[in-house]
C-alpha cells in the first residue's frame, strides 16, 4: 500500500471520527443548555490520552488521580456545592485513543443501563420531558446542520463530478435494449447526454446510478437525453435490473471517459499494464491523446469509434504533456462473444468466457504484480497451459479453480516463447498475483464449451457437437492457414455456412484431423458485428467532469447545501425502502471498513471532494440515529413521546429488553456490513 494511500484512509479515519464527535458534541451542548450535569465528554474512543478539567488543568490519562490525592474522592462523587468549593468543574474533557468518534456522560442517563436513574435535581432523568427531548435530538441536528455547512463550503469552492455523459453501455443490460420512444431506430449511445430523470434535472452520472438502484421495482425510469445533431431531447422509457451486481438494480451505462490518463490510485494501476507493452511505455499519468489516425479526438468514445474500424490495423496516436507530444501507435485486437455459462453460479469470480462459437483461446499472463509470490516464477508473456490436473483452462474456468484451490504451491505448465515449460507457482488468496489476457497470438483452444446460456436456457453452442479437444492447436479454415485468433475470426466469417477446420490435438504423435462446422449466416454476422477493442480501455482515463459551483455567489452556494442535504436526508430513506422492497440488497451495504475505503479513493480527487463526501456520511448518520430503534437517538425520542402521552416512561424490563434487542441488531449490523466490506477487499 502506497503512502498516499495511508494517508488518505488517515484522512477518512479522523473526519469519520469528527463527525460523530460533532453528533456528541450536539448532546452536550444541549444537555448543558438543559442544566444536566455532564460527568465527561470526550473526543475519541478508548483509553484516555489527554484530559483536561476546570480547576485541575492539563493531565496525562485522566485528571482522576489528581482530583482524588488532592480532595479524597473524584468529581463525579462530589455535590455541586462540593465542585463549587473546591473550584473544579463538574466535566472532565478528554481525548481518547481511537479517533472513531466521543460519547457525553450525563447524570441519570446510559443508553445501554435503563436502570441507571438518579434522584438528583440535575440528573436526565429528572429534566423536563421537552428539555430532554432536545437534548435526544441535538446530535442529529448537528449532524444536519453539518452536511448543510460542508455542502455550502464544497459549493462555493467547486466540486468535480463525472458529468452525466453516457460512456459505455452494457450488452444486454436494460439500456442497451432501450429505444427511444417512438423512434424504435435510435438506442441509446456513447456520447448521450442525460438532462432529465423522471422530469428532474440531472446534474451528475451518481443521479443516473442512483436512479437505476433506488427505482421501484417494476416501474420503469424515464430518461430525456440529448444527443448531438438532433434537437429535440430523446426520452427513453429503461426498466433497471440487476446487470453487474446482484442485489443491486442498474441501467447498465458507465461514465464517459475522457483522453486524459488516469492519475492516483487508477493512473498506478494503468500504469502497471502500460509499462508491459512495449509500444505503450513513453505514456504516463496526465498525458492526453489529442488525435488517432489524424483526426482530432476529445473524449474516448470517439477514439474506441475509430479502433472500430481500424480492421485490426494499429491506432496511430499523438499525445501531448507538458508542451511534449508523442506518437504512439497503440495495438489493436479482435473482440470476443461473450458467452454465459449454464452451470456456474453468478458469484463465482468469473461467470462467463469470451470466445468464437464456443472456442475460447487460452489465458497468457500479461503483468506479474509487484506483490505477486510468483514475480521470480512466471515471465510477461507465459501461456498457462496447466494447472495441477486442470488442461488447457479458460480464462474464467481457470480464476473459478484457482480460487477453490488452498493457498500453497501448484504446479503448472506453460507455454514461452513456444516451449512447454514446467513451473511451481503460489497460490494466495485464491490467485497467482498476475493479469490475464486473451492469448490471441497462439491459436491453440483451450477446453471447449458445450453449453451456453440464452435468455435464462440452455443452449449448445457451435462447437457442441465437434470432436475438438482443449489444447488443439488450428492450423488452417478451409485450407487458409490461420496462426492467431484474429486470422481465426475473419476466416470463420468468411467461410461460408461449412467451414472446414484442420486441427492439431494435444495427444503428441497423432496426425492432424478435419472438423466440420456449421455456421449459419446469423452466426457469421453476430462475428462480424463483434468489432475491435485496444490495449487502452476507458477505465485508463479520467472520466469526462463538470465542476458544480455556486460561482461564488454565497446564497447560491447556501440554497445548493440545503437542497443538497434534503436529497441526502430522501435518499438515505429510500435507501432504508429499497433494502425492504430488496430492489437493494444487504449485501450492498458497507461498514466501517468500507466507507474507509471508498472514502481514501475518493481522497484522491482533493479535498472539496473530500469533503463532500463526508457530508453525505454526516446525512447518513443523522438518519440512522434517529430511525425509532432501542439504544439509538430515535429509540429515546420514541419514550420520550410515549413518556408525554402516557404521564410515565416505559417500564424498567420493557426498557431493558427493548436495549438487548437494540444491541442485538446494532450487532447483526455490525457483522453483516464487516462481512460485506472483507468480502470485497479480499474479492
Amino acid at each position: 500500500m502506497s503512502f498516499d494511500s495511508m494517508f488518505n484512509m488517515l484522512l477518512i479515519v479522523i473526519g469519520f471520527g469528527f463527525l460523530i464527535g460533532v453528533h456528541e458534541l450536539g448532546h452536550f451542548i444541549a444537555a448543558k443548555w438543559a442544566g444536566i450535569r455532564t460527568n465527561a465528554f470526550a473526543i475519541g474512543m478508548g483509553p484516555q490520552v489527554f484530559s483536561y478539567r476546570k480547576g485541575v488543568g492539563f493531565c496525562y490519562k485522566s485528571t482522576t488521580p489528581k482530583v482524588i490525592a488532592k480532595f479524597g474522592k473524584d468529581a463525579p462523587a462530589m455535590t455541586d456545592e462540593e465542585l463549587q468549593q473546591n473550584n473544579i468543574s463538574e466535566t472532565e474533557y478528554s481525548l481518547r485513543l481511537l479517533p472513531i468518534g466521543g460519547f457525553v456522560s450525563m447524570l441519570g442517563q446510559e443508553d445501554a443501563n435503563p436502570n441507571s436513574v438518579s434522584q438528583d435535581p440535575r440528573s436526565y432523568n429528572m429534566c423536563s420531558i421537552g428539555k430532554r427531548m432536545v437534548v435526544v435530538s441535538a446530535g442529529v441536528v448537528m449532524n444536519v446542520l453539518l452536511a448543510c455547512f460542508l455542502f455550502l463550503l464544497c459549493f462555493q469552492v467547486g466540486v468535480q463530478f463525472e458529468a452525466p455523459v453516457i460512456g459505455v453501455i452494457i450488452p444486454d443490460s436494460p439500456a442497451a435494449l432501450a429505444n427511444a420512444q417512438g423512434l424504435d431506430a435510435l438506442p441509446l449511445q456513447s456520447g448521450d447526454r442525460v438532462i432529465r430523470i423522471d422530469g428532474k434535472p440531472v446534474n451528475t452520472f451518481t443521479d443516473i446510478g442512483i436512479a437505476g438502484a433506488m427505482a421501484k421495482p417494476g416501474v420503469p425510469v424515464v430518461l430525456e437525453v440529448k444527443r448531438e445533431g438532433i434537437e429535440a431531447l430523446l426520452t427513453y422509457s429503461i426498466m433497471p435490473a440487476s446487470v453487474m451486481q446482484e442485489g443491486l438494480l442498474e441501467l447498465g451505462v458507465y461514465p464517459a471517459s475522457s483522453l486524459v490518463l488516469a492519475s492516483g490510485e487508477a493512473g498506478e494501476q494503468a500504469l502497471v499494464v502500460l509499462q508491459a507493452d512495449a509500444a505503450l511505455k513513453v505514456l504516463h499519468s496526465g498525458m492526453q491523446m489529442e488525435s488517432a489516425n489524424g483526426t482530432t479526438v476529445d473524449v474516448w468514445s470517439q477514439f474506441n469509434d475509430i479502433v472500430q474500424y481500424s480492421d485490426g490495423v494499429a491506432v496511430e496516436t499523438n499525445w501531448v504533456s507538458d508542451d511534449v507530444q508523442v506518437n504512439v501507435s497503440v495495438p489493436v485486437q479482435p473482440n470476443f462473444s461473450i458467452i454465459r455459462l449454464a452451470d456456474v453460479p453468478a458469484d463465482s469470480p468469473q461467470n462467463y468466457e469470451r470466445g468464437l462459437l464456443g472456442m475460447c483461446p487460452l489465458s497468457k499472463i500479461s503483468v506479474v504484480l509487484p506483490s505477486s509470490p510468483n514475480s521470480s516464477v512466471f515471465k510477461s508473456g507465459d501461456v498457462i497451459v496447466k494447472v495441477a490436473s486442470l488442461e488447457a483452462p479458460r480464462m474464467g474456468q481457470l480464476r473459478n479453480y484457482l480460487a477453490a484451490l488452498p493457498d500453497g504451491p501448484v504446479n503448472m505448465v506453460v507455454l514461452r516463447h513456444g516451449f512447454e515449460t514446467n513451473l511451481v507457482g503460489e497460490i494466495n488468496a485464491g490467485k497467482l498475483g498476475v493479469l490475464l489476457v486473451d492469448a490471441i497470438d497462439v491459436p491453440m483452444v483451450s477446453q471447449p464449451l458445450q453449453q451456453q446460456l440464452i435468455d435464462g436456457e440452455k443452449v449448445p453452442t457451435g462447437i457442441a457437437h465437434a470432436q475438438l479437444l482443449g489444447g488443439s492447436t488450428i492450423l488452417s479454415i478451409n485450407d487458409k492457414a490461420v496462426s492467431n485468433w484474429k486470422q481465426i475470426r475473419q476466416e470463420l466469417i468468411d467461410g461460408g455456412e461449412s467451414v472446414a477446420l484442420k486441427v492439431q490435438n494435444p495427444t503428441k504423435g497423432n496426425p492432424a484431423i478435419q472438423i466440420v462446422l456449421s455456421v449459419s449466416s446469423q452466426n457469421q454476422a453476430s462475428l462480424s458485428e463483434l468489432g475491435w477493442s485496444s490495449t487502452l480501455s476507458m477505465q485508463f482515463f479520467d472520466p469526462i467532469f463538470v465542476v458544480r459551483s455556486s460561482g461564488g455567489n454565497p446564497i447560491k452556494a447556501l440554497q445548493m447545501g440545503f437542497d443538497e442535504t434534503v436529497d441526502m436526508l430522501v435518499m438515505t430513506y429510500l435507501t432504508l425502502d429499497r433494502l425492504f422492497r430488496r430492489s437493494v440488497g444487504v449485501e450492498q451495504l458497507r461498514g466501517p471498513i468500507g466507507i474507509i475505503h471508498i472514502g481514501s479513493k475518493i481522497a484522491d480527487r482533493g479535498f472539496s471532494y473530500l469533503f463532500f463526501f463526508l457530508a453525505i456520511i454526516s446525512v447518513n448518520l443523522a438518519v440512522l440515529n434517529f430511525l425509532p430503534l432501542p439504544i439509538v437517538d430515535g429509540g429515546l425520542f420514541l419514550y420520550l413521546i410515549y413518556e408525554k402521552l402516557f404521564k410515565k416512561p416505559p417500564s424498567i424490563a420493557f426498557q431493558n429488553a427493548a436495549a438487548v434487542l437494540g444491541l442485538g441488531l446494532i450487532a447483526t449490523l455490525f457483522l453483516v456490513t464487516f462481512y460485506n466490506d472483507i468480502a470485497r477487499l479480499v474479492g
